[in-house]
This record gives C-alpha cells, structure tokens and sequence, in this order.
C-alpha cells in the first residue's frame, strides 16, 4: 500500500507535492480569469511559448542539450506537443470562455479512464475488471455531472463539448507517447512541446486573427497576471511532478487526479461563485471512485496484479 513507502518524506518531496496540488489544481481558474478579456488561443500561445522557452533555457544550461537529438525525435514531440497542449489544453482553454471553471476542472479528472481505455486500443494493455469497473463509474459520474436535469443532449452545449474533446486528445496522446519515440529527456521534450504549441498556435492566431492591434488595449491586467502565472508557475508545476516521478511511487503521484478537482473547485465555487451543477457531489464523488477503483483497485481488494508478459 502507499503507507509502505518510508515516511518522513523529504523537504523537496513535499514542496513538489504542494506545488503539483495547488498549481496545477488552480490553473483551471487562472485560465477562466484570463479568457474574459484574451483570445484563447493568444492565451495558449503566450503561455506555451514562456514555458517551451523556460525549459529549453534550463535544458540548455543544464547540459541536457548536448546529447544526440535526431530529427525524428524533435518531430515526435512537436507532434505530442500539438495533441497535448493545443489539442487538449487549448480546446479546454476555449471552451473555458463558456464553462465554470471547476466543471471543466471535474471533466478532466477523468483523464484517466480515457487513457485506460486507449492503451488498450494502441497499446494492447488489457484492463482488469475491476479497473474496468472503476472507468464505467467515472464515465457514468461525468455524465452524471453534466446532466442539467432535463435532458442530457441540452446538457451538451458546444463548451462541454469542447471540454471532452480537450480531454479525449490529451488521453489519445498520452497513451501514444509510450510508442511514439519522442525526445527521451523529459525536460528537453517538455520543452520542445511547448514550444511548437506555442509557436503553432501564434502564428495561427496571427493569420486567422483577431490581430494584436485590436486584441493588446483590450486585455485587462489580471488577464496578464494570469497569463504569467499559466506560464510560469504552470511549468514549476510539471518540473514538480517530473521531480516526483523520478523519486516517489507512482501509485502516490497519482493522487494529484484527485487534489486537483477539489482545488479547482474551491477556486470556482467560493472564490469566483460559479453556480454548481444539479448533480455535483454525486458526479465528483463517481468520477473521484471510479479513479480509485481503478487505481486502487488491485490492491483494494487484495489480488495480485498479473505477471509481466513472458513469465
């Protein structure tokens, strides 16, 4: 069980903790602040060209940059890059000039149910039954969650939508970035990611506009600060959970999938008073045992979890 790792954890450990849970947790509603007076899609540029920026300056300094990059390798990451931050955070982000901020927050804790579901399309993982159980509670707690209590398909609105779509490239990408040969230090890919998302979504926003003439007198000062805080402490936040991947158990680390919903929603429902769905608590409280199910499950009930493919 997670209590069989040795306690006390270090200075360094709990800092990451801390800053993956709230960070992470709060970027929901960072997001909805500054899409109120910035195009989403300036907001994903911005803050994904700081942060590729930021990590390459790291990698660089750091040395990591000297070992062989091929161009396949660059190319791969930028094509993660895309699903990843354009494809998921930038739908979610859009979606965001619609939806509370907590709701999308909820939507996306069951980012791991997608990703069950497609390594057993690419990678061919086989998913236990009761991981299998745990993913019908949480998808059924997402639809529980969006429900309005008249009809499910007008609970469906374009946001919403694109909340799931967001959710569903991010799955489909994480689940293929285990094949895909990207770039293999971590800081170097994350920053070669970032940087063509931002770079992407740029100078798409420039061509399709609107134009920086008519969006910059525009942009409120809390939009800027947001902005900052995306890019900045956004990318403190994934150096955290690198840092925690490397040193604590995974079955831990995951604990952020449910941390960070509970953040989003203190930010969403008491700091800004988004209006609850019908059906909150019983929806979160689905999607959040689903995960555990899921997660957990194996060890939950006591069964050994299978032999490796071979043995």
């Amino acid at each position: 069980m997670c209590d069989d790792y040795p306690y006390p954890m270090r200075p360094s450990i709990l800092f990451s903790y801390a800053t993956l849970y709230i960070v992470w947790g709060s970027t929901y509603w960072f997001i909805k602040v500054a899409v109120a007076s910035m195009p989403p899609f300036w907001l994903v540029a911005l803050r994904f060209l700081v942060g590729g920026l930021g990590f390459l300056g790291v990698a660089w300094l750091t040395g990591r940059m000297k070992g062989r990059i091929t161009r396949r390798q660059i190319l791969v990451s930028g094509g993660l890059g895309l699903l990843l931050l354009v494809g998921g955070n930038g739908l979610v982000t859009l979606a965001e000039t619609t939806v509370d901020s907590y709701l999308a927050a909820l939507v996306i804790a069951s980012t791991p149910l997608a990703v069950a579901l497609f390594d057993r399309l690419i990678l061919k993982i086989r998913i236990r039954a009761l991981c299998l159980v745990g993913i019908i509670i949480g998808l059924a707690g997402v639809g529980l969650l969006l429900y309005n209590g008249s009809s499910i398909f007008e609970s469906l609105t374009p946001g919403v939508l694109l909340v799931i779509a967001g959710l569903v490239s991010w799955a489909f990408a994480t689940s293929l970035g285990h094949r895909a040969g990207a770039v293999p230090d971590l800081v170097v890919n994350s920053g070669v990611q970032m940087l063509t998302a931002g770079l992407v979504t740029g100078l798409a926003t420039l061509v399709l506009g609107p134009s920086p003439a008519s969006v910059l007198p525009l942009i409120e000062p809390e939009a800027w600060l947001s902005m900052a805080y995306l890019g900045i402490c956004g990318s403190l936040a994934f150096a955290a959970y690198t840092h925690l991947i490397h040193n604590e158990p995974a079955i831990r680390v995951v604990s952020y999938a449910f941390v960070n919903p509970l953040i989003a929603m203190v930010f969403g429902l008491v700091i800004s008073d988004e209006t609850a769905t019908p059906y909150l608590v019983p929806g979160a409280l689905m999607i959040l045992g689903g995960l555990a199910l899921m997660l957990w499950g194996e060890r939950l009930f006591g069964r050994k979890p299978d032999p490796p493919a071979g043995e």
